[in-house]
């Protein structure tokens, strides 16, 4: 199975929720780290799995490009388009190095999707922010495979087409927990609300410390916070549209409530969506 084998399997899942044929999507965004390949664009084949005709394209800010893509869909769908599907999508588990103890636990595969449409009375998207930082790129890199350094021999033997990690896990930890805490402060300052409004807290699933402190600095406890790290990993791109769907089978978001995601990763690249549901 590749990448769009998921991607396409999500795809389907959510336009049988939201009662909709393939024929009727106007854009597809696949948000993934891990692509078919590196041209073209993988989206292309989630477009023919599900038998759709829209233009399809993939979208890549690390562990944040479902946000970075949901905020594109959104302006896609301000601009005219009636339906627009976001998916997020990734097999890291075939970018890990044998024998990597500290990433090797936590990477995943996993897929999870969404339909934006637009929508007419309360709720909906309210804001966004999004942020990166290219000085810290190398941070957490995977170093071969792309234009940089094209695949050889070499890069094969030294394992140079796994994830990196170049520091040390501490830091990434007070990165996250600073750069998803802000974030979260800026989409709530710029929709008028407080975090303690927050009925329902998704947060990208890296770990579970970084989660629980950004929760906790926001003042949002953990009854309120989606957790499935705890038996699904850190599957990437996929981590924020699964964990949703996992709020809302579980009954933690209902007609009226305020749901945050976040997410920051590599890039680094990261940002803060702010939700209500209708």
């Amino acid at each position: 199975m590749a990448t769009s084998d998921l991607a396409a399997r999500a795809a389907l899942l959510a336009l049988e929720d939201a009662g909709l044929e393939p024929e009727q999507l106007d854009q597809i965004i696949l948000c993934t780290t891990t692509g078919d390949w590196t041209s073209p664009a993988a989206a292309n084949r989630v477009q023919t799995l599900i038998a759709a005709n829209c233009p399809a394209e993939d979208k890549q800010s690390a562990c944040a490009s479902f946000l970075f893509g949901l905020d594109h869909g959104v302006h896609l769908v301000a601009g005219g388009l009636s339906h627009v599907m976001v998916i997020g999508a990734d097999i890291k588990s075939r970018f890990i190095q044998q024998g990597d103890r500290r990433l090797g636990p936590i990477f995943a595969d996993g897929a999870g999707a969404v339909i934006l449409s637009a929508g007419a009375g309360a709720g909906g998207m309210m804001a966004t922010e999004l942020w990166s930082d290219g000085s810290r790129a190398m941070n957490l890199y995977t170093p071969a495979g792309g234009s940089a350094m094209p695949a050889s021999e070499e890069t094969v033997a030294r394992g140079l087409h796994s994830v990196q990690m170049t520091v040390d896990g501490h830091q990434i930890f007070a990165d996250a927990v600073e750069a998803m805490t802000a974030l979260c402060r800026l989409v709530c300052d710029g929709a008028g609300v407080s975090p303690a409004d927050i009925d329902c807290f998704v947060p990208h699933q890296a770990n579970l410390k970084i989660m629980t402190t950004v929760g906790r600095q926001l003042g949002i406890s953990d009854e309120r916070t989606v957790i499935t790290i705890d038996y699904t990993g850190n599957t990437t791109s996929a981590t924020l549209p699964y964990a949703l769907d996992v709020a809302r089978r579980k009954g933690m978001i209902a007609p009226g409530s305020l749901v945050l995601l976040t997410a920051a990763g590599a890039g680094y690249s990261g940002g803060a969506t702010l939700y209500r549901e209708p």
